[in-house]
């Protein structure tokens, strides 16, 4: 395209110019660190694929507030970038007037006053330790608040406590087997798949225990996985072989997005429950699973 070089030192200039930190970046738009600092040196061949190129480039720019539309249409050709423009800089940092560093005078003679606060604190400490140390001295002179029980009373208490541990005991037998009845009940997780287009699947889960846990497994080559609830991504990761990445789902997330980029190279499971999305379906590049969850 030519245009790499100019796209990614506006972005990094744009970041620049609001204090805003690699790292930081990462954790707004759930990129990849790598990937940031690949676009920022125009190094685009380092990035997935021109999908993933276009959809970070809107998501960086976004998240420094330049327009995303405009420098994808730069990548495309469909445009000229202003090569011109002149980079914004970083205020300058200011220097603090008072701190420790300037206001300290060495060599000054200090006086007794000087040391008064100190003297104070120590006799008030003083004064408190040698206040609990009497206490201390009196609490053992005098007498026990509790009496020592007598035989007949520890008799009683013996006979009370063994009825009421046979009361403990039948509940327990009670309740365990009410426990055992009603988990037999249990439904079990039901899960359906239905292919709507040859890149989208929509997938139904019902009577899901919480928490929710995705396990994603590369197999014979690289796959990039995004997971979005509500609109917003929690993964975008690039699973290489036979890597595993896990993510737990939200407290109450009913719909998830899953986008693979190379469906064909990722394995997923939903609570250690195999999802074969691939299943009556052709291999493809890319494929968007909807799944819908309704927790039991």
């Amino acid at each position: 395209m030519g245009n790499e070089l100019l796209i990614g030192d506006k972005l990094r200039q744009a970041r620049l110019s609001k204090n805003i930190s690699l790292d930081e970046l990462q954790q707004k738009t759930k990129i990849q660190k790598r990937y940031l600092e690949a676009i920022e040196k125009g190094a685009f061949d380092l990035l997935p694929g021109d999908y993933y190129v276009r959809t970070f480039l809107k998501q960086y720019a976004a998240a420094v507030g330049e327009d995303g539309d405009h420098l994808v249409a730069v990548f495309n050709g469909e445009t000229e970038l202003d090569a011109t423009t002149p980079a914004k800089e970083r205020p300058a940092i200011k220097t603090v007037e008072g701190s420790r560093m300037t206001t300290h005078q060495p060599g000054k003679n200090r006086t007794w006053i000087d040391y008064l606060p100190t003297i104070l604190i120590a006799l008030i400490a003083l004064t408190i330790l040698i206040i609990v140390g009497y206490l201390s001295i009196q609490d053992k002179k005098a007498n026990p608040m509790i009496a020592t029980p007598s035989t007949v009373e520890v008799q009683n208490e013996v006979t009370s406590e063994s009825s009421v541990a046979e009361s403990i005991k039948e509940t327990t037998t009670s309740s365990e087997v009410m426990e055992s009845s009603s988990s037999s009940e249990e439904l079990k997780m039901a899960m359906t798949i239905e292919h709507v287009a040859p890149r989208v699947a929509e997938v139904k889960v019902e009577n899901v225990e919480k928490p929710v846990q995705l396990d994603f497994t590369g197999l014979d080559d690289r796959c990039w996985v995004g997971v979005q609830v509500d609109g917003a991504y929690i993964l975008q990761y690039t699973l290489a072989p036979k890597e595993k990445q896990s993510i737990t789902l939200p407290e109450g997330a009913t719909n998830v997005k899953i986008t693979f980029g190379a469906s064909s190279n990722v394995q997923m499971h939903l609570n250690q429950e195999l999802v074969d999305f691939t299943k009556d379906a052709p291999e493809l590049l890319q494929k968007e699973l909807n799944v819908t969850l309704t927790y039991a």
